[in-house]
């Protein structure tokens, strides 16, 4: 964190705990954490401090976005540092404080050097920054189910590839999406699972299916081998068959699975992101923007993975595959209003499918997520719409908009 950085004052907001909201609450941020809440009647002011009026506005804990892949023309896969900065300062602006940067398959080499790429920036950056750990989605998917990713680029699951993966992110891989179907998966899921236990390490790495055509009983049969989540729900997996419930049956009916989705209104119908939100409930589901380098970008064409993509009304597909959509071009703060004004959910409930529940996979849920005295001062300030007015990390407001 900033030391030098002065105490801030937040007074007059409605908070959004998740579990309740209270109105007229006053935050003050010290050191990078929430060190008071209340009234601001019993508010010790500290020294030197900067007190903004947040009269009209919400204050959340900042959005975790577990599934993202670039924005402002970069992309993860550029291993460029001035990209990294460009994407987490976009997405920051729309209130997201904490970023797992997402990497599609590619050839050997290119991939662990966008791996080694973003290990090295996180472990040079500060408590500050946004970019804070990598999604590995892939190597080992079902070619069947390749969507938007190049199914030549998807690796054969073996045991040895994961763990030159791991060795090469360390730390950081704190996500990773897999077929648990293909050959060598299982393996791979059960590896990934000891792999704490047998370094006597902690780094945990959630694990989720995705680009996958598994039957319900493999899904079962991952489940018991290490398989906690499931990526982007709907997207890149066969629809629900009453007779072969597959995927979605499986995601649907087993409660240990917290599930992704990409709360765009395009990717999910509205229907169904309501429907989803009454079977899997909102402490199952994960907010994700899935964008791309087109998010914050005007209508035109970009690459994906080699690939040339068209966006047009801020909706990307693949030139060559004009029915497939190529990830988004979403903000977490805008997936918060969908799932509010369009999927039922209350703003709780939906604050908490945003930060929570991603800290919570993440091992971060005794820090993040959370307003309350001792929590990270990670937090995202809305207005009565529901869009982002300011953001805060670690303490220090890293954007502000001139209506604040």
């Amino acid at each position: 964190m900033n030391s030098d950085a002065k105490p801030l004052i937040l007074r007059g907001a409605t908070a959004i705990t998740p579990f309740r909201r209270e109105e007229n609450v006053t935050l003050v941020l010290k050191d990078g954490k929430i060190d008071q809440m209340g009234h601001l009647e019993d508010i010790e002011r500290p020294e030197n401090s900067e007190e903004i009026d947040l009269r009209g506005h919400y204050v959340l804990a900042g959005f975790i976005d577990i599934h993202i892949h670039g924005g402002m023309g970069y992309d993860f896969c550029d291993n460029k540092i001035d990209g990294y900065e460009a994407i987490g300062g976009f997405h920051a602006r729309h209130g997201t404080t904490s970023i797992i940067a997402t990497i599609y398959p590619q050839p050997r080499d290119p991939f662990l050097e966008s791996i080694q790429c973003l290990r090295k920036y996180c472990e040079s950056s500060g408590p500050d920054r946004i970019i804070e750990g990598i999604h590995l989605e892939g190597p080992f998917l079902n070619p069947m189910m390749h969507g938007a990713i190049r199914k030549d680029y998807m690796w054969p699951a073996t045991e040895d590839s994961f763990e030159e993966l791991c060795e090469t992110g360390g730390p950081w891989i704190k996500v990773m999406t897999i077929a648990p179907e293909i050959e060598g998966a299982i393996e791979v899921l059960r590896a990934a699972s000891l792999r704490e236990v047998k370094q006597k390490s902690y780094s945990p790495l959630h694990l989720s299916i995705g680009h996958s055509n598994a039957d319900y009983e493999q899904i079962a049969e991952a489940i018991d081998n290490g398989l906690e989540g499931v990526t982007h729900i709907f997207n890149a997996m066969p629809s629900l068959h009453h007779r072969r419930p597959g995927i979605l049956g499986g995601t649907l009916l087993r409660d240990e699975l917290f599930v992704e989705v990409i709360a765009d209104a395009v990717h999910v119908h509205p229907v169904i992101l309501q429907l989803l939100l009454k079977v899997k409930k909102y402490d199952r589901i994960i907010l994700v923007s899935d964008a791309i380098r087109a998010a914050g970008q005007p209508d035109g064409v970009f690459d994906f993975s080699g690939q040339r993509v068209l966006m047009k009304c801020g909706r990307a597909y693949l030139e060559h595959s004009p029915d497939t959509l190529a990830g988004s071009t979403l903000t977490m703060d805008k997936a918060l209003r969908t799932m509010v004004k369009h999927g039922g959910a209350k703003l709780e409930e939906a604050a908490q499918m945003a930060s929570l529940n991603a800290a919570r996979i993440l091992e971060w849920k005794y820090r993040r997520g959370i307003l309350a005295v001792g929590k990270d001062a990670d937090l995202a300030i809305l207005d009565e719409n529901l869009y982002n007015q300011m953001t805060i990390k670690a303490g220090t407001i890293v954007w502000r908009s001139d209506r604040v």
